[in-house]
Protein backbone atom coordinates (compact mmCIF):
# COMPACT_ATOMS: atom_id res chain seq x y z
CA UNK A 1 0.00 0.00 0.00
CA UNK A 2 1.40 3.38 -1.04
CA UNK A 3 2.23 5.83 1.70
CA UNK A 4 -0.17 8.77 1.82
CA UNK A 5 1.56 11.97 0.73
CA UNK A 6 1.88 14.63 3.43
CA UNK A 7 -0.09 17.86 3.26
CA UNK A 8 3.10 19.93 3.48
CA UNK A 9 6.77 19.61 2.62
CA UNK A 10 8.97 21.87 4.75
CA UNK A 11 12.12 22.40 2.70
CA UNK A 12 15.25 23.30 4.64
CA UNK A 13 18.34 24.41 2.74
CA UNK A 14 21.55 24.43 4.76
CA UNK A 15 25.34 24.40 4.61
CA UNK A 16 27.62 24.14 7.65
CA UNK A 17 24.60 25.08 9.72
CA UNK A 18 25.43 23.29 12.98
CA UNK A 19 24.75 26.38 15.17
CA UNK A 20 21.34 26.91 13.55
CA UNK A 21 19.82 23.71 12.23
CA UNK A 22 18.31 22.26 15.41
CA UNK A 23 16.60 25.47 16.50
CA UNK A 24 15.08 25.78 13.02
CA UNK A 25 13.81 22.21 12.83
CA UNK A 26 12.53 22.15 16.42
CA UNK A 27 10.33 25.12 15.51
CA UNK A 28 8.73 22.77 12.96
CA UNK A 29 8.65 19.73 15.24
CA UNK A 30 6.81 21.73 17.92
CA UNK A 31 3.95 22.70 15.61
CA UNK A 32 0.51 21.45 16.64
CA UNK A 33 -0.10 20.64 12.95
CA UNK A 34 2.04 17.62 12.11
CA UNK A 35 0.97 16.52 8.62
CA UNK A 36 4.30 17.39 7.05
CA UNK A 37 7.62 15.95 5.93
CA UNK A 38 11.02 17.56 6.27
CA UNK A 39 13.03 17.85 3.06
CA UNK A 40 16.66 18.61 3.89
CA UNK A 41 18.92 19.90 1.12
CA UNK A 42 22.45 20.17 2.49
CA UNK A 43 25.24 21.68 0.40
CA UNK A 44 27.81 19.12 1.51
CA UNK A 45 28.46 20.41 5.02
CA UNK A 46 31.89 19.83 6.55
CA UNK A 47 30.75 20.40 10.14
CA UNK A 48 28.38 18.17 12.14
CA UNK A 49 25.16 19.49 10.57
CA UNK A 50 24.10 16.03 9.37
CA UNK A 51 24.78 14.42 12.75
CA UNK A 52 22.49 16.97 14.38
CA UNK A 53 19.58 15.77 12.25
CA UNK A 54 19.18 12.57 14.30
CA UNK A 55 16.29 13.86 16.50
CA UNK A 56 14.28 14.61 13.34
CA UNK A 57 14.66 11.30 11.51
CA UNK A 58 10.99 10.33 11.87
CA UNK A 59 9.94 13.49 10.02
CA UNK A 60 12.62 13.54 7.32
CA UNK A 61 11.07 12.43 4.05
CA UNK A 62 14.00 13.31 1.82
CA UNK A 63 17.64 14.14 2.57
CA UNK A 64 20.36 15.03 0.10
CA UNK A 65 23.85 16.25 0.90
CA UNK A 66 25.91 17.36 -2.08
CA UNK A 67 27.55 20.45 -3.54
CA UNK A 68 25.10 22.87 -5.13
CA UNK A 69 25.28 26.04 -7.18
CA UNK A 70 23.85 28.39 -4.59
CA UNK A 71 20.75 28.71 -2.46
CA UNK A 72 18.25 28.84 -5.32
CA UNK A 73 19.72 25.74 -6.93
CA UNK A 74 19.31 24.00 -3.55
CA UNK A 75 15.74 25.28 -3.25
CA UNK A 76 14.95 23.91 -6.72
CA UNK A 77 16.29 20.53 -5.59
CA UNK A 78 14.00 20.73 -2.59
CA UNK A 79 10.95 21.38 -4.75
CA UNK A 80 11.82 18.38 -6.95
CA UNK A 81 12.20 16.14 -3.89
CA UNK A 82 9.04 17.32 -2.12
CA UNK A 83 6.08 14.94 -1.87
CA UNK A 84 3.67 17.29 -0.12
CA UNK A 85 0.69 19.06 -1.64
CA UNK A 86 2.16 22.33 -0.37
CA UNK A 87 5.75 23.53 0.05
CA UNK A 88 7.27 25.95 2.54
CA UNK A 89 10.92 27.02 2.84
CA UNK A 90 12.26 27.01 6.39
CA UNK A 91 15.96 27.46 5.78
CA UNK A 92 18.65 27.16 8.45
CA UNK A 93 18.31 30.11 10.79
CA UNK A 94 14.60 30.62 10.10
CA UNK A 95 11.88 29.75 12.62
CA UNK A 96 8.10 29.71 12.82
CA UNK A 97 6.57 32.54 14.86
CA UNK A 98 4.81 30.20 17.30
CA UNK A 99 3.57 26.61 17.63
CA UNK A 100 0.16 27.34 16.04
CA UNK A 101 1.39 28.76 12.74
CA UNK A 102 0.79 25.71 10.56
CA UNK A 103 -2.58 24.94 12.15
CA UNK A 104 -3.73 28.49 11.48
CA UNK A 105 -2.31 28.53 7.95
CA UNK A 106 -4.08 25.36 6.91
CA UNK A 107 -7.36 26.47 8.48
CA UNK A 108 -7.03 29.57 6.28
CA UNK A 109 -6.12 27.49 3.24
CA UNK A 110 -9.12 25.21 3.74
CA UNK A 111 -11.35 28.30 3.80
CA UNK A 112 -9.80 30.44 1.06
CA UNK A 113 -8.73 27.58 -1.27
CA UNK A 114 -5.76 29.46 -2.77
CA UNK A 115 -2.89 28.24 -4.92
CA UNK A 116 -0.49 30.51 -3.06
CA UNK A 117 -0.77 31.97 0.43
CA UNK A 118 1.39 34.75 1.85
CA UNK A 119 1.36 36.41 5.25
CA UNK A 120 3.48 38.57 7.60
CA UNK A 121 6.88 38.19 9.22
CA UNK A 122 8.45 39.55 12.39
CA UNK A 123 11.90 40.96 11.69
CA UNK A 124 14.97 40.10 13.74
CA UNK A 125 18.35 41.85 14.13
CA UNK A 126 17.26 45.14 12.55
CA UNK A 127 20.48 47.21 12.66
CA UNK A 128 18.68 50.18 14.25
CA UNK A 129 17.33 47.92 16.99
CA UNK A 130 13.75 48.71 15.89
CA UNK A 131 12.30 45.40 14.72
CA UNK A 132 8.89 45.42 13.10
CA UNK A 133 6.15 43.35 11.47
CA UNK A 134 6.11 43.38 7.66
CA UNK A 135 3.56 42.14 5.15
CA UNK A 136 0.38 43.25 3.42
CA UNK A 137 -1.93 42.29 0.57
CA UNK A 138 -0.33 43.11 -2.80
CA UNK A 139 -0.99 43.10 -6.53
CA UNK A 140 1.43 42.73 -9.43
CA UNK A 141 1.96 46.50 -9.57
CA UNK A 142 3.35 46.44 -6.02
CA UNK A 143 6.38 44.57 -7.41
CA UNK A 144 7.25 47.37 -9.83
CA UNK A 145 9.56 49.22 -7.41
CA UNK A 146 10.06 47.00 -4.34
CA UNK A 147 10.14 43.50 -2.84
CA UNK A 148 6.66 43.39 -1.25
CA UNK A 149 6.61 39.74 -0.11
CA UNK A 150 9.06 38.00 2.21
CA UNK A 151 9.78 34.41 1.22
CA UNK A 152 9.53 33.24 4.83
CA UNK A 153 5.85 34.22 4.72
CA UNK A 154 4.81 32.12 1.72
CA UNK A 155 3.15 28.76 1.16
CA UNK A 156 2.77 27.43 -2.40
CA UNK A 157 1.03 24.44 -3.91
CA UNK A 158 3.76 22.20 -5.25
CA UNK A 159 1.93 21.79 -8.55
CA UNK A 160 2.12 25.50 -9.40
CA UNK A 161 5.86 25.16 -9.97
CA UNK A 162 4.81 23.27 -13.12
CA UNK A 163 3.01 26.42 -14.29
CA UNK A 164 5.31 29.14 -12.99
CA UNK A 165 8.61 27.28 -13.36
CA UNK A 166 11.43 26.87 -10.86
CA UNK A 167 13.68 29.56 -9.39
CA UNK A 168 15.95 31.31 -11.88
CA UNK A 169 19.47 30.57 -10.68
CA UNK A 170 20.91 33.39 -12.80
CA UNK A 171 19.87 35.68 -9.94
CA UNK A 172 21.92 35.45 -6.74
CA UNK A 173 19.60 37.48 -4.51
CA UNK A 174 16.18 38.14 -6.03
CA UNK A 175 15.25 34.82 -7.61
CA UNK A 176 12.45 34.31 -5.09
CA UNK A 177 10.98 37.75 -5.85
CA UNK A 178 11.32 37.16 -9.59
CA UNK A 179 9.41 33.89 -9.07
CA UNK A 180 6.66 35.78 -7.21
CA UNK A 181 6.40 38.18 -10.15
CA UNK A 182 5.93 35.29 -12.57
CA UNK A 183 3.34 33.81 -10.22
CA UNK A 184 1.32 37.04 -9.93
CA UNK A 185 1.36 37.37 -13.73
CA UNK A 186 -0.50 34.04 -13.95
CA UNK A 187 -4.01 35.42 -13.54
CA UNK A 188 -5.50 31.93 -13.34
CA UNK A 189 -3.66 31.25 -10.07
CA UNK A 190 -5.42 32.34 -6.90
CA UNK A 191 -3.27 34.19 -4.36
CA UNK A 192 -4.42 34.93 -0.82
CA UNK A 193 -3.07 37.19 1.92
CA UNK A 194 -3.33 35.95 5.51
CA UNK A 195 -3.27 38.77 8.05
CA UNK A 196 -1.06 37.01 10.59
CA UNK A 197 2.63 36.66 11.44
CA UNK A 198 3.98 33.24 10.47
CA UNK A 199 7.78 33.46 10.80
CA UNK A 200 10.79 35.39 12.01
CA UNK A 201 12.90 37.07 9.34
CA UNK A 202 16.55 37.99 9.92
CA UNK A 203 17.02 41.23 7.99
CA UNK A 204 20.83 41.01 8.00
CA UNK A 205 21.04 38.26 5.41
CA UNK A 206 22.64 38.36 1.97
CA UNK A 207 20.01 40.67 0.48
CA UNK A 208 20.76 43.29 3.14
CA UNK A 209 24.53 42.90 2.90
CA UNK A 210 24.51 43.15 -0.92
CA UNK A 211 21.65 45.59 -1.39
CA UNK A 212 22.98 47.18 -4.58
CA UNK A 213 23.64 43.84 -6.27
CA UNK A 214 20.03 42.98 -5.49
CA UNK A 215 18.95 46.29 -7.01
CA UNK A 216 20.93 45.61 -10.19
CA UNK A 217 19.30 42.19 -10.47
CA UNK A 218 15.90 43.79 -9.89
CA UNK A 219 16.50 46.27 -12.70
CA UNK A 220 17.36 43.35 -14.98
CA UNK A 221 14.16 41.55 -13.99
CA UNK A 222 12.19 44.78 -14.53
CA UNK A 223 13.06 44.80 -18.23
CA UNK A 224 11.82 41.20 -18.51
CA UNK A 225 8.54 41.56 -16.64
CA UNK A 226 7.35 45.17 -16.34
CA UNK A 227 6.26 47.90 -18.77
CA UNK A 228 9.24 49.67 -20.36
CA UNK A 229 8.63 52.97 -18.57
CA UNK A 230 8.68 51.18 -15.19
CA UNK A 231 11.92 49.38 -16.04
CA UNK A 232 13.51 52.63 -17.18
CA UNK A 233 12.39 54.38 -14.00
CA UNK A 234 14.01 51.63 -11.90
CA UNK A 235 17.18 51.96 -13.96
CA UNK A 236 17.31 55.74 -13.52
CA UNK A 237 16.62 55.50 -9.78
CA UNK A 238 19.72 53.36 -9.14
CA UNK A 239 22.01 56.30 -8.15
CA UNK A 240 19.37 57.62 -5.75
CA UNK A 241 18.99 54.20 -4.13
CA UNK A 242 22.79 54.02 -3.77
CA UNK A 243 22.81 57.37 -1.97
CA UNK A 244 19.87 56.31 0.21
CA UNK A 245 21.62 53.09 1.25
CA UNK A 246 24.82 54.98 2.09
CA UNK A 247 22.90 57.50 4.20
CA UNK A 248 20.92 54.84 6.05
CA UNK A 249 24.02 52.82 6.88
CA UNK A 250 25.82 55.94 7.98
CA UNK A 251 23.09 57.10 10.33
CA UNK A 252 21.29 53.89 11.35
CA UNK A 253 22.89 53.81 14.80
CA UNK A 254 22.06 57.41 15.70
CA UNK A 255 19.29 58.13 18.23
CA UNK A 256 17.29 60.36 15.89
CA UNK A 257 17.27 57.74 13.13
CA UNK A 258 16.13 55.07 15.60
CA UNK A 259 13.34 57.42 16.71
CA UNK A 260 12.32 57.95 13.07
CA UNK A 261 12.22 54.19 12.40
CA UNK A 262 10.19 53.60 15.54
CA UNK A 263 7.71 56.29 14.45
CA UNK A 264 7.58 54.96 10.89
CA UNK A 265 6.73 51.40 11.81
CA UNK A 266 4.28 52.51 14.47
CA UNK A 267 2.43 54.39 11.72
CA UNK A 268 2.39 51.34 9.46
Amino acid sequence: MDKVAPKLSIITVCFNAAPLIQKTLFSALHQTFQDFELVIVDGGSKDNTLALLQPFQSKIGQLVSEKDNGIYDAMNKGVNLAKGEWVYFLNAGDAFFDDLVLANVFNEIDTALPDFLYAKVQTLNEPTGIDYVAGEAVTLKDFWHKYPICHQATFAKREIFNKVGIFNTNYQLISDTEWFIRLFKKKELKTHFMNAVVAFYDVTGATYQKRMLGMREYIHASFSHFPLHIALLNFLSYPLIWIKVKLIRGFQHTPWFKAYRKWKFKQS
